[in-house]
Parts: structure tokens; C-alpha cells; sequence
């Protein structure tokens, strides 16, 4: 909702693909006099294709088109444990989030995403025969809610992911040919409690959000980023 064009970069969006998940969008938050209020929603909808990426030209082609679907970007329905998604063999990518204040505030929900995230590693689909590492397929790790971190913008990515645990990195390193961590922020400041709700105050301004898109895309020949 709040994206704007990177410098010197191909600009792309993501929009919902469908009226479900515009209308979970639209749950989420809510005008304020200053700034947006972040509200509880319900779980995502359960269409196949939540979110579209497009391309966008500064000028139109010969169908009067400034934009084009490149993507598409489903959320996995595998749970801890399920072997991994037919769909992934036909994916462009994978990114996995990981909440790094979530998980430095809680040493419970540090162990839960540390323990999803090596077990979803160790699920995703390995080349035929290939020595390891086999798993061919661009994975992007998104370090989210980095706007917690005072000094985020100062962090090394991959070294804060191994401050959650040595096995991380272990996992990434043993299991995927193709991998890249990235420090991601959708509202590019930390919310503030008014009233009993979460507020950020004046505009969101993510920051990292495209990059991991970028990174895939620029990988591997787009086709559905998972």
C-alpha cells in the first residue's frame, strides 16, 4: 500500500490478486489523525494465489499495457513436519520470514521459528543427484520487524540471523546452493500504542520489502514465487 519507486531499480507491485485478499488488506488498518492504525485481522484467505507482482514501464507497449504480471506470490500450506509442497517444484522462489523482535522479546518463540525454520529447510525439494548442497531453488531469508532495531540499518544481516542460533546459518549452508538474508521492514518504524491500539505514527515507510523480490526474480526466470 505504501510502496514507492526505488532509485535506479526496476520498480515492481504487489497487489491482491483476488477480492479476498484486497479485502484482508483493508482489515489491517485504518486512517487515523496521526498516522495508521494497525487492527487484528483473521487468518489470510485461502485462495491459491494471494498476491500478484507486476512490472512497471514508464511507457506503454503496443497493448497500451504499463504493467505485467511477472509473478505470483502463495503462501505455503505445509505445517511443521508435512513433507514438502508439490508447488515448490514449480516455484521461482522462497522466502521465509523470521519476526527478530519477536524472537529476541521470548526465548520460547525464538526456539519455535529457530526449529520451523531448520525443519522447512530440510523439506524443500533437492535436485536429483546433486551433492550437497541440493536444494537448487533461490531462497531469500527476510529478517522482519527490524524497525524494533535502533541499529538495524548497522546489523549484518546473516550475522544477526546466527545470533538466534549457530543452526541457522548451519541449516541454510547445508541445505541451499542458493541463498540470500535480507533485513526487511513493512512499516519502516515501530508502532506506538495510542488508546489501546497500535499506531504508527505519520506515513509508513517500508524499507527492504522489494528486495527480496528483486533477488528471486533476478535468480531464476520468474514463474511463482511460493
Amino acid at each position: 500500500m505504501w510502496l514507492t519507486r526505488v532509485r535506479d531499480e526496476q520498480p515492481f507491485a504487489v497487489l491482491p490478486a483476488d477480492d479476498a485478499a484486497a479485502s484482508w488488506i483493508g482489515r489491517r488498518s485504518a486512517a487515523r489523525a496521526d498516522g495508521v492504525a494497525l487492527t487484528p485481522t483473521g487468518p489470510l484467505p485461502s485462495e491459491s494465489a494471494l498476491f500478484r507482482i507486476y512490472s512497471i514501464s514508464d511507457t506503454a507497449d503496443a497493448t497500451r499495457s504499463r504493467s505485467a504480471v511477472v509473478a505470483d506470490l502463495t503462501p505455503s500450506e505445509a505445517a511443521a513436519g508435512d513433507p514438502s509442497s508439490p508447488r515448490l517444484n514449480d516455484a521461482a522462489g522462497v522466502m521465509l520470514l523470521l519476526p527478530v523482535a519477536t524472537m529476541a522479546a521470548s526465548a520460547e518463540a525464538r526456539d519455535a521459528y529457530v526449529s520451523w525454520f531448520t525443519t522447512t529447510l530440510a523439506r524443500l525439494p533437492e535436485q536429483p543427484g546433486a551433492a550437497p548442497p541440493a536444494v537448487w531453488i533461490p531462497v531469500a531469508v527476510c529478517l522482519t520487524q527490524t524497525d524494533e532495531a535502533a541499529d538495524a540499518t548497522r546489523r549484518d544481516a546473516l550475522q544477526w540471523l546466527e545470533s538466534f542460533g549457530s543452526e541457522t546459518v548451519r541449516a541454510l549452508r547445508a541445505h541451499c546452493a542458493r541463498f540470500s538474508v535480507f533485513k526487511v521492514s513493512s512499516l519502516g518504524r515501530a508502532p506506538r500504542r495510542r488508546d489501546g491500539i497500535d499506531v504508527v505514527v505519520g506515513s509508513p515507510e517500508p524499507r527492504g520489502v522489494l528486495a527480496p523480490i528483486r533477488w528471486i526474480l533476478a535468480e531464476t526466470t520468474p514463474r511463482a514465487a511460493a
